[in-house]
C-alpha cells in the first residue's frame, strides 16, 4: 500500500470478508461491543488493533489514524511481524 495510506478498521475487514461477529470473537468482545468500536462510539485498544491488523492481513500503521487506548488486556498475545 502506498506510503502515508491509512485504511478504518471497517474497510479493512469488509475488505477481506470478515463478518463483524468473527472479528468480535477474534477480539473476545461481543458483537455489540466491536460495532461501537468499529462505528466510532467506543475507542479500540492498542492490543486489539495489532489482532485485528494480523486477523484482515494489514499492517498496524494503516490504522494510526485510529484513536486508541493503552493496552490494557495483558493476556492477549501480541505479534510484530511485519
Amino acid at each position: 500500500m502506498p506510503e502515508g495510506f491509512t485504511i478504518t478498521v471497517k474497510a479493512a475487514r469488509i475488505n477481506c470478508g470478515i463478518k463483524p461477529e468473527d472479528a468480535a470473537k477474534a477480539l473476545k468482545i461481543s458483537k455489540s461491543g466491536y460495532s461501537k468500536k468499529e462505528n466510532g462510539k467506543s475507542r479500540f485498544y492498542v492490543d486489539e488493533i495489532a489482532t485485528l491488523s494480523e486477523l484482515f492481513k494489514v499492517p498496524v500503521a494503516n490504522f494510526f489514524e485510529a484513536e486508541c487506548h493503552k493496552m490494557t488486556q495483558p493476556d492477549t498475545p501480541l505479534s510484530y511481524e511485519e
